[in-house]
């Protein structure tokens, strides 16, 4: 079957592709919610589309087979060459394209096809946050063995994964550090001396508006928002939850998770549903209770909460690195890499030498580093001449 690529730019045009878009999502070989147009439309509008910004698509005919949205840079990393990258916002940490079950080897195939003979200029491709196992690794992988393609990884990392096992309190048992479960009961346990301690979450057809000021208020009471990072301290970040939020809920694939101190918030967790998985987002407590550890005990909730949603079999932690609470309450864990290939002559000599231009701008570094050490360290007393005597 011969696929095509069409590639979209502009606001307008790309909105207006959003039915097929949306229809095609439930075949994908693997779920991304930040690339479905009900979630990336509002990105777009919330934090702008950059001038290099285009949605790629490949079609088989009038069937729509795959979704990737791309921006185009004039560098990467100090590296002055035209560059495509995966399109992404500063909450996006998740960027596998959309691309059909039925046929994705050849759908990709066409893709890599575009991207080395006909990617706007481009010299190298950077495919980022993308996960190392799944479906989709596995039919690109196919794909760049298939076009003799051999892809630099970087960054790579590794985050926390909650996979579903019998129940709620059986994961919490097994997975969840003895001691961690005993300091939780003491301090739910204080709390409860304080009032009535509930745990909530959203159901089907429930009012999302409350649910949405009370996670706005909650976050920006604490340090994000003292810092200006709060959702609720820019109208892009506010308006582009909001529309998320309400969007997600309507198809009910919105999770909102908590506890809740005589009926007021206290901490709360938030993820959107994607078929048999899901993706933890943003959450909030109230750092006036920190020494109880609300946010502890909303992603104990959450786990619960989790063990009781139809069909969901795990949930993708969705952080950086660094983040020690999660890591230890959820037991697997899922990397992610960036996968960066060359287009042409040039991009294939960038990438074949970046690992020594990485290491002589180490070098550069350590040498710059030393060198300033070394005037900052005060000069050596000079010996006094003898007195005659």
């Amino acid at each position: 079957m011969t696929r095509t690529v069409k590639v979209l730019t502009g606001f307008e045009a790309v909105a207006a592709f959003a039915p097929a878009w949306e229809n095609m999502v439930p075949a994908a070989i693997e779920p991304n919610p930040f690339y479905e147009p009900w979630m990336l439309l509002p990105a777009l509008e919330a934090f702008g589309m950059q001038r290099g910004f285009r949605l790629v698509t490949v079609w088989n005919h009038d069937r729509l087979d795959a979704v990737l949205p791309l921006e185009r840079t004039g560098s990467f990393r100090g590296l002055p060459l035209p560059t495509l990258l995966s399109w992404r916002h500063r909450h996006c940490l998740l960027c596998t394209p959309l691309v059909r079950a039925d046929g994705a080897v050849e759908t990709l195939a066409t893709l890599l096809e575009w991207l080395r003979t006909d990617s706007d200029g481009a010299s190298l491709v950077g495919l980022q946050y993308i996960p190392t196992e799944g479906p989709f690794r596995q039919a690109l992988a196919t794909a760049l063995q298939a076009a003799d393609v051999r892809p630099l990884v970087l960054d790579g990392y590794a985050r926390p994964v909650l996979r579903r096992a019998k129940d709620g309190e059986t994961y919490v048992n097994e997975f969840v550090p003895r001691k961690e479960r005993q300091e939780l009961r003491r301090r739910e346990k204080r709390l409860k001396e304080q009032g009535t301690l509930t745990q909530v979450a959203l159901r089907p057809g429930e009012e999302i508006g409350r649910w949405i000021e009370e996670f706005l208020r909650l976050e920006a009471s604490g340090w994000k928002g003292k810092q200006g990072t709060a959702m609720a301290c820019s109208e892009a970040n506010r308006r582009f939850l909001t529309e998320t939020f309400t969007a997600a809920h309507k198809r009910g694939r919105l999770e909102m998770v908590g506890v809740d101190l005589d009926g007021k918030p206290l901490g709360r967790c938030t993820g959107f549903i994607a078929g048999q998985g899901a993706y933890a987002f943003k959450p909030a407590y109230d750092e006036a209770f920190a020494k109880f550890s609300p946010g502890i005990l909303a992603e104990v909730a959450r786990i619960r909460n989790l063990h009781e949603l139809h069909g969901v079999q795990w949930m993708d932690s969705f952080t950086d690195a660094d983040n020690s609470m999660m890591s230890r309450l959820w037991k697997d864990r899922l990397a992610v890499q960036t996968l960066l290939f060359g287009v042409g002559k040039v991009g294939a000599l960038a990438v074949a030498a970046w690992p020594f231009l990485r290491w002589a701008k180490q070098q550069g570094r350590r040498a710059l580093s030393a060198a300033s050490r070394a005037r900052a360290r005060p000069a050596p007393a000079r010996p006094q001449p003898a007195s005659a005597p």
